[in-house]
C-alpha cells in the first residue's frame, strides 16, 4: 500500500480517553468514482440535533453495538471529525486483538451531499480511495423506488380486476333470454356477449401478467398465502360455463 493511500484511510488508532477520527471533511472520492461533499460543521450540527450516540458495529452488520461514540464528544478539526469511543467488552476484545484495522463510516446522503452520520463499522477492507464513504441513503432510495413500483402495479391490478367484474356482469346480462326477442336484437346480444367474453379473456391475461410482476419484485409468498380462499363461487362457476371454461381454466385467468 502506498504512503498516500495509507495516510488518508481511517485507521483504527484507538487509545483510551483520546478522540478517534470518524469522518473526513470536504470533497470525498470513492473507489467507484462517486464524489461526495461533507460539510463538517453541518454534520456536527445534525449529530447534535439528533441527540443520539453513534454505534460502532462489526463489518456494517447493523446488529449489536461493539461500542458507542459519545454524542457530546464530536469535534471538528482541520483534517476531519473526531469523537470519543467507548468500547464494550466485545468491542474491546476485537480492538485489543487487532482483529480489525480500520473504521468505515455510514452516512445519510441527499444526492452528493452527506446529511448525517448513521454508524461506524470495524472493517479490514474500507470501500474507499481517499476516505471512507458509504451511502445509506442510496440503498433507501432504491427500496423506495421498488415500493413505488409495487404500489403502482397493485393499483393497476385492482383496477383491472374491478373492470373484469363489471364485464362479467355485462356478459351475464347479455346472455339472459329476452321476452320474445327479435332476430336483430338476438344477433346484437350474441355479438355483445362475444365481445365481452373477449375482453374478459384479455383482462384475465393482463391480471396474470401483473401478478407475475409482483412475484418478480417481492416473491410469491403474499400471493400464495390466500390460495385456499380462491375456490370459485356458484356465480363464478356459472360464468365459467357460459364462457366454455373449466373452473381451473377460469381461475387461471383470474388468480
Amino acid at each position: 500500500m502506498d504512503g498516500v493511500r495509507s495516510k488518508n484511510l481511517l485507521s483504527l488508532n484507538y487509545k483510551e480517553n483520546e478522540l478517534v477520527k470518524v469522518s473526513p471533511v470536504g470533497e470525498i472520492t470513492g473507489l467507484d468514482g462517486r464524489v461526495f461533499m461533507i460539510d463538517g460543521a453541518a454534520l456536527l450540527k445534525r449529530i447534535s440535533s439528533n441527540g443520539l450516540h453513534i454505534p460502532l458495529d462489526e463489518n456494517h452488520s447493523f446488529g449489536g453495538a461493539l461500542g458507542w461514540f459519545d454524542k457530546d464528544s464530536f469535534e471538528l478539526r482541520d483534517d476531519g471529525i473526531y469523537a470519543k469511543l467507548e468500547l464494550n467488552k466485545n468491542g474491546a476484545a476485537l480492538v485489543g486483538d487487532k482483529v480489525y484495522r480500520y473504521l468505515s463510516s455510514v452516512y445519510d446522503t441527499d444526492g452528493r451531499y452527506v446529511t448525517g452520520l448513521d454508524s461506524v463499522g470495524l472493517v479490514n477492507r474500507p470501500n474507499i480511495l481517499n476516505n471512507t464513504i458509504n451511502s445509506k441513503g442510496e440503498n433507501m432510495n432504491e427500496l423506495e423506488e421498488l415500493k413505488a413500483k409495487f404500489e403502482a402495479l397493485q393499483k393497476e391490478l385492482e383496477t383491472s380486476k374491478a373492470a373484469n367484474e363489471t364485464l362479467k356482469a355485462e356478459l351475464a346480462e347479455a346472455k339472459k333470454p329476452a321476452e320474445q326477442p327479435k332476430q336483430e336484437e338476438s344477433k346484437a346480444g350474441s355479438e355483445e356477449a362475444n365481445n365481452v367474453s373477449k375482453q374478459i379473456a384479455e383482462l384475465g391475461a393482463k391480471i396474470a401478467k401483473m401478478e407475475e410482476n409482483f412475484k418478480g419484485i417481492f416473491g410469491k409468498s403474499e400471493l400464495e398465502k390466500n390460495a385456499k380462499a380462491n375456490a370459485l363461487t356458484d356465480e363464478q362457476s356459472k360464468i365459467a360455463r357460459m364462457l366454455g371454461l373449466s373452473d381451473e381454466e377460469y381461475k387461471g385467468g383470474m388468480n
